[in-house]
């Protein structure tokens, strides 16, 4: 009993602050929260959770932001993330759970040291961007929920004003994850122990509801330069967390 307390706290306590990571930036929630709640659950019993939880977080921080959304080009970034998520399922069915382990720390490195060097691309087909991104997003939402660096990259290579990076990647994930549990439903992911987990896991939802929105607000206040080196430190402790959890 004492051990599914203890199991119970740090996760609520890890999804508390994936979740004010996530109103701040609009990413980086799964990041966070994936590699150290994997040392708590398994991948098949994490990931459909983390879908459970990130959809709901990310309609909430939608809420505020959904003006700002621009949906231009977007259609094909959706659907090239739709077709991606059934292959990301099929590959946490049939892949070693210590090796999709490797797979995140290395994708949250990259991306971290992406981000931290401001590295862009020259995109001449806009529309090819979107497909590449989207697609490349959805395979690593159906396989590890960790559908954010390929999109993020794009957008920032875009130089999309602030608030309209924030609502554009809110919007997108929102729909992702909503096609993502009927998905994970058929490839038999979405157990009576993974609902079980979610009912008993309400608390920290609320929580972490909460959480999305004093994110959103100090999302709006806070120095980006110094969050941005805070948070890519950290990022960069968690890939090293998952890789050597994974070995």
């Amino acid at each position: 009993m004492n051990g599914d307390l203890t199991t119970f706290l740090l996760a609520a306590a890890i999804i508390f602050v994936s979740c004010l990571i996530l109103g701040i930036t609009s990413f980086g929630s799964a990041m966070f929260a994936v590699p150290l709640l994997s040392l708590l659950f398994p991948l098949k019993t994490l990931v459909p959770l983390m879908i459970i939880y990130g959809g709901i977080s990310e309609i909430i921080l939608l809420l505020p932001l959904y003006k700002d959304v621009q949906l231009k080009n977007m259609s094909y970034l959706v659907i090239a993330g739709l077709l991606g998520t059934p292959l990301g399922t099929y590959l946490l069915l049939v892949i070693d759970e210590g090796i999709l382990k490797i797979v995140i720390g290395i994708i949250i490195i990259i991306f971290a040291l992406a981000t931290y060097t401001h590295h862009s691309f020259n995109i001449k087909n806009e529309k090819l961007g979107n497909i590449v991104a989207g697609f490349l997003s959805g395979l690593l939402n159906g396989s590890i929920t960790m559908s954010g660096p390929p999109v993020i990259l794009f957008y920032s290579n875009n130089h999309l004003e602030k608030q309209v990076f924030r609502a554009n990647l809110a919007f997108y994930f929102v729909l992702l994850n909503v096609v993502t549990v009927p998905v994970l439903f058929l490839g038999g992911l979405m157990t009576p122990q993974v609902i079980h987990y979610t009912l008993v896991g309400s608390p920290a939802l609320v929580l972490g509801a909460a959480a999305v929105l004093i994110g959103n607000k100090v999302g709006n206040r806070i120095n980006n330069a110094l969050f941005t080196r805070i948070t890519l430190i950290l990022v960069v402790m968690m890939g090293l967390l998952s890789i050597y959890s994974g070995l």
